[in-house]
């Protein structure tokens, strides 16, 4: 029964993928906004105060390393057929799928002298699966294409995550240089991890039996269950269990960020920062399942018997593997870490409105991720700014970014997206992410002034 409950946490996992964190690329270039503090906090803003509500900004991303659609895909007929062969080709030894969102729920920032403080909450859900190229091949191709190997699925893993975030921070500014920090308490609601050290599969060359090897465990904490202990969402439209769930802060963490700002000259700016440094522990509603020993079966097919309409009997086969592993399941405190983020940041302004960026970023999920952008960003009298970028991310190079922030009144409204292709082609798309949102802004710091005369 255990082993059945595995699965089905695994199962949960990859359908959070279906839901709704990599590095942003357009923002850092956006100073005047406040959710640009997330990522360096050492910016100097354009407004001495700031204020935003529940849903003010709202954040998606989507991001696969393993391959593009349109070099998989061929259409006949108007539908769209995956060509197996051209998949395996796309996919490396080692492959990613990463999804992630997150909402501004409230933040206050004001001026007091020559440094800046501000409160803010958010709420985080990230979502990744890694998995080998091996596991999509034997689901495609079956035993054969691997008899007399042995496969080493080790490397698939499953993290997704849902917590709140909970930021104080602060800004001082000098003649040439700013320095930002934020600390962040962090409050975990649930989380699925899977991370085997162990997890092998050995096919023979007579009948294509399988040989399994395992060593693994699954992390859970905050998932809803039933009185028997199952994972049921029958209740979770209960208002006392929605209240004890984002009330509960049994689950806590830490994460720091910092920034430096130098000013070259009054048009020049370098600068550095560093955020999503931290951890949570999981002490509230945790179960983690042990999954060790070794066992021998048939195999199954299951792409196969999809594709031809049969039907899998998945309880039987999984009641003849489970007297053959060692199982268990433990009640204690476990800690997962965020994805560590840095950002390196040069301008200059080539004339009162007009400033032109580099920067490079990286991030750090079970490998480093690295980014290099270029944007332009102008401003159009009093009120608008428009920026345009281009990146190179995730093994593509026509990432072209757009973000814009327009500013009748006290309101603030801005979109933001990294990369603008998929709109135009989606099956181009190993990337896609975009922001928008609006804030409430009063007291300049310094007086807008328009385009420069001719």
């Amino acid at each position: 029964m255990q082993m059945r409950k595995v699965f089905c946490y695994i199962l949960l996992a990859l359908l959070a993928f279906n839901a709704s964190a990599q590095s942003e690329l357009t923002l850092p270039f956006m100073r005047d906004i406040f959710q640009s503090s997330y990522i360096n906090p050492s910016i100097t803003p354009e407004h001495t105060l700031s204020l935003g509500f529940p849903g003010n900004s709202v954040y998606g991303q989507f991001i696969t390393n393993g391959f593009v659609i349109n070099n998989i895909a061929e259409f006949r007929n108007d539908t769209m057929h995956v060509d197996p062969n051209k998949l395996l080709g796309e996919l490396k030894d080692n492959n990613m799928l990463f999804v992630g969102q997150n909402v501004d729920i409230f933040h206050l920032r004001t001026k007091i002298r020559n440094g800046y403080y501000w409160f803010a909450i958010r709420q985080n859900l990230n979502a990744t699966f890694n998995y080998p190229k091996d596991l999509i091949g034997l689901a495609l191709q079956g035993n054969s294409a691997y008899a007399g190997s042995s496969l080493d699925f080790s490397n698939l893993k499953v993290d997704v995550s849902l917590y709140n975030e909970y930021s104080f921070g602060m800004m001082k500014e000098f003649p040439k240089w700013s320095f930002g920090g934020r600390i962040s308490l962090l409050q975990g609601l649930s989380n699925v991890r899977f991370d085997p050290e162990v997890l092998n599969i050995e096919i023979d060359t007579a009948m294509y039996g399988h040989y399994g090897h395992a060593d693994a465990k699954l992390y859970t904490a905050g998932i809803p269950r039933n009185s028997a202990g199952d994972p049921s969402i029958d209740h979770v439209d209960d208002m006392n269990w929605i209240t004890n769930y984002f009330t509960n802060f049994k689950n806590k963490g830490f994460a720091l960020s910092g920034g430096v700002t130098y000013k070259y000259d009054d048009r020049t700016r370098l600068s550095f920062s560093f955020y999503d440094l931290g951890f949570i522990n999981w002490k509230d509603s945790v179960q983690t399942y042990t999954l060790k020993g070794e066992t021998d079966f048939n195999g199954l097919d299951m792409v196969a018997e999809w594709l031809y309409g049969g039907s899998v009997d998945v309880d039987s086969i999984l009641q003849a593997m489970e007297d053959d592993f060692d199982r268990d399941t433990i009640y204690s405190s476990y800690r997962t870490w965020l994805h560590p983020k840095f950002n390196l940041t040069a301008s200059y302004d080539l004339a009162r409105r007009t400033s032109l960026g580099f920067s490079f970023t990286g991030v750090y999920n079970s490998k480093f991720y690295p980014a290099l952008t270029f944007g332009l960003q102008q401003g159009i009298g009093r009120w608008f700014n428009i920026i345009a970028t281009a990146s190179l991310n995730q093994r593509s190079f026509n990432n072209l970014g757009f973000g814009f922030m327009i500013k009748p009144g006290p309101t603030q409204i801005f979109i933001v997206a990294d990369n603008l292709y998929p709109a135009i082609n989606p099956l181009y798309t190993t990337n896609a992410n975009f922001r928008f949102g609006m804030n409430w802004v009063f007291g300049r710091v310094k007086q807008p002034e328009g385009m420069p005369y001719r």
